[in-house]
């Protein structure tokens, strides 16, 4: 009876564990898996122009001190619609760069205060005011790239605007860039070297009457406290211009005894920075006097 009991115990065990490994086996095939796939990716963002829906593309629009003229201190609002079909927020406005070239041939970014889409499908705007450093630039340009917040692939395409007149939604106005009311200018005695700082007397904010025979010079500036006085520190804006006229305006009432009235008369050959004061026969005034009992100014832009 020993033994048969011993034989049960052993046939017994080697059930259990045969049943073990049976099941430990189903658990093996249970658990089994493909191999990964390469990581999910959504679709990238899209930036189209409110006003006609076209993809890759935005509007410009303005506050233009002068219509159909872009001025120096006008203000420009870019504006685009975010989409993104996976839900991916608007993160664009990181890439954008305002810009436009100097005299010097320069690049010169515009500082840029932007305001991503506050929610999908709805709209970002980024705005400019257009510094008097940008006088005479042929353009504003722009670039941006379509960008998410989260997501793969996190870009779209990059929006390449080198002229905000021309685009597939709404323009600005096209160049060159006129001096506006961060622009100001004056007239000075050329033997005074007027610079910025100089405190050089400037003939057009005085009752100093300019001479005849004596050589002066007219200088544009960025005027950064609106002051009208060239400080230290205020660029020369003079060479940025695309035009200068020197004019004679006023009545000549104290040079002579029949009066000669001139309305912002162009002075003859008078375009560039410089102008002396011919004598009287010199004068393309046509009054008898010459120049004398006009006063004298400067057309630019």
């Amino acid at each position: 009876m020993k033994i048969k009991n011993v034989k049960r115990h052993f046939t017994t065990t080697r059930l259990t564990f045969a049943l073990a490994a049976w099941a430990s086996s189903i658990g093996l095939l249970q658990a089994a898996s493909t191999p990964a796939t390469a990581p999910i990716q959504g679709h990238a963002p899209v930036l189209s122009a409110p006003s006609n829906g076209a993809k890759g593309t935005v509007d410009f629009t303005g506050t233009y001190a002068t219509p159909g003229i872009l001025t120096t201190s006008d203000t420009l609002v870019m504006t685009y619609t975010y989409s993104d079909s996976d839900g991916d927020l608007d993160n664009s406005l990181t890439t954008v760069v305002w810009s436009y070239v100097d005299a010097q041939g320069q690049t010169v970014t515009i500082p840029a205060i932007n305001v991503p889409a506050p929610a999908l499908d709805d709209q970002g705007t980024s705005s400019i005011i257009i510094p008097a450093g940008a006088t005479g630039a042929a353009a504003i340009s722009v670039t941006l790239q379509e960008y998410a917040a989260t997501g793969v692939p996190i870009s779209g395409n990059i929006i390449t605007v080198s002229d905000t007149s021309a685009g597939g939604g709404t323009v600005t106005p096209p160049g060159p860039v006129a001096p506006g009311s961060n622009v100001a200018a004056g007239i000075f005695l050329q033997s005074d070297n007027p610079g910025a700082g100089s405190s050089a007397t400037d003939y057009s904010r005085t009752s100093t009457y300019p001479q005849v025979g004596a050589t002066y010079v007219f200088r544009a500036w960025d005027d950064v406290n609106g002051n009208g006085v060239w400080e230290a520190g205020e660029a020369d804006l003079t060479a940025t211009l695309n035009s200068i006229q020197w004019q004679l305006d006023g009545t000549n009432t104290s040079a002579s005894g029949s009066p000669t009235t001139l309305r912002d008369y162009p002075i003859t050959g008078a375009t560039t920075d410089t102008y002396q004061i011919p004598v009287n026969s010199l004068s393309s005034s046509g009054a008898v006097p010459g120049d004398q009992g006009f006063t004298l100014k400067v057309d630019f832009n």
